[in-house]
């Protein structure tokens, strides 16, 4: 018994920094996907930071002005997307008659949302019917909420969360985001400074899985999780132009925002990819307009529709990406199952968590483990 409390004694500092370790892992852990957001921006900054170097001397200037060309159109652009999106989403929940999302500002908006896309035509425009869409979005979703302290409070409460917790998560997300652009170099330098045996052990094989995992990440993130975004921008606003000009209710793409979202995940399926949602879609419409009677009458707008979104949406945007879409030396096939599965189990950041998890483990077993069992086993 002596001899625990003498080893526990002897091994007290080591003790207590794992217990700080663990500290900082309970305090990091409600902040998980905040941090996995900064890191996605980190990856995605990092090769404009490069071709900025040459020509920005000051590293703050530097981050700035990456953050300020990437992190801000990004988060604007992608939070607003989302924001219609599970509007829509929630419109084909309850049109569905199941649970829909729990009520609030932002819940109460959803069909106003809906209602603007819906009227968000030349018709639509022409009659009225869109400004007074915009009108009763307004009405519903915040002058209602005006008045008194109470009234100011419910529109800071919704869905679960507040606004107010929202801009401070984005807040913090950027800072992360900020600070490793700008500090990167120095860490590393830092950690080979107060870790010397841990970088040289096993012929330095932690600096090499580390170059590796951050080779990968940079690729996989710059590459395919831009092309998920580029590809949902894209069709997003050829499915809003083509609602726009449908010469009847029949011709409108049922949400188009959430059906380019769609598109943009689907992008990465090999072969098949956008006609998974494409070709429903088209057929959806094709089955309406045939069921209304008024598909003769406007068939080259229907062929013209379809030419439009195979032009458009899946060749023009697949021949300007794909030259920068990589993968590493990440598994195809491995890499869709985590962009499923990742979300699945974690939630949207799923789809960065289980990219870097893929990315941990391919290198683990390609470098580390080949490393430790050739040292273990010498010829």
């Amino acid at each position: 018994m002596a001899g625990i409390f003498r080893k526990a004694y002897d091994a007290k500092w080591l003790i207590f920094g794992l217990l700080l370790v663990l500290l900082l892992a309970w305090v990091a852990w409600p902040f998980l996907t905040v941090i996995v957001y900064g890191i996605f921006i980190y990856y995605v900054a990092k090769p404009i930071k490069r071709k900025l170097r040459p020509y920005i001397k000051s590293d703050t200037a530097l981050v700035s002005a990456c953050m300020f060309l990437l992190a801000m159109p990004i988060v604007a652009l992608v939070s607003y997307t989302l924001l219609l999106g599970l509007s829509q989403f929630n419109a084909v929940v309850a049109s569905a008659g199941l649970q829909s999302m729990s009520g609030g500002p932002l819940s109460n908006m959803s069909s106003g949302i809906v209602n603007v896309e819906h009227n968000a035509s030349f018709k639509g425009v022409m009659s009225g019917n869109f400004t007074t869409a915009l009108h009763q979005l307004w009405g519903s979703g915040l002058a209602g909420y005006s008045g008194s302290i109470a009234s100011l409070q419910s529109i800071l409460i919704s869905t679960g969360t507040t606004i107010v917790d929202v801009l401070f998560k984005v807040f913090l997300m950027i800072v992360i985001a900020f600070y490793l652009l700008r500090e990167d170099e120095r860490i590393k330098i830092w950690f080979g400074r107060t870790f010397p045996t841990l970088v040289r052990e096993h012929n330095g094989v932690l600096v090499r899985y580390y170059h590796a995992v951050d080779h990968d990440l940079e690729k996989i993130f710059f590459g395919n999780i831009i092309s998920i975004i580029f590809f949902a921008f894209v069709a997003v606003f050829v499915f809003s132009l083509l609602n726009f000009v449908a010469p009847t209710p029949q011709f409108l793409i049922p949400y188009p925002i959430l059906l380019g979202m769609l598109c943009g995940v689907a992008a990465l399926v090999p072969v098949v990819g956008m006609y998974l949602v494409t070709v429903p879609m088209l057929l959806y419409v094709l089955v309406r307009a045939l069921s209304a009677g008024v598909f003769m009458p406007h068939v080259f707008f229907f062929i013209a529709m379809a030419l439009v979104i195979f032009a458009f949406v899946q060749t023009i945007p697949e021949i300007l990406i794909r030259p920068f879409v990589a993968r590493g030396q990440v598994n195809t096939g491995l890499l869709m199952f985590a962009y499923i599965l990742g979300p699945v189990v974690f939630g949207v950041a799923g789809l960065f968590i289980g990219a870097i998890v893929l990315v941990l483990l391919t290198h683990y077993f390609r470098i580390v483990l080949p490393e430790l069992t050739h040292e273990g086993h010498p010829a």
